[in-house]
């Protein structure tokens, strides 16, 4: 079997009152209550996805620089390493992270 059919287990706790609410209401739609937690996990995703929609992770990026690297770094797109005194690209965010990428790998 591969991870892809792998089902994993997500353990819960809730107060009683919520277990009956979700325990009744698996029961009236002839489901099992891991059934309907599935759906309801399912349907919030994708609800949720629409709504906010996921940030790529470069999106707080204010401006690039190229610098020499230092020292060996790794390319923050490809994970390929940039050695020592090899020009990179540096994302730098409002508060003062910075991200690495090879020239021509930085997030457009």
């Amino acid at each position: 079997m591969t991870d892809k059919n792998k089902d994993y287990i997500l353990n819960i706790r809730v107060s009683k009152e919520t277990y009956e609410k979700v325990k009744d209401m698996a029961k009236e739609n002839s489901e099992s209550v891991s059934a309907l937690i599935r759906k309801v996990i399912k349907d919030s995703e994708e609800i949720l996805g629409d709504i906010f929609p996921r940030k790529d992770r470069w999106d707080d990026i204010k401006t690039f620089s190229t610098e020499k690297a230092a020292r060996d770094i790794v390319c923050e797109k490809t994970g390929k390493k940039i050695k020592k005194g090899s020009p990179v690209v540096v994302g730098q965010t409002s508060s003062g992270k910075r991200y690495y990428f090879a020239p021509g790998h930085e997030p457009r």
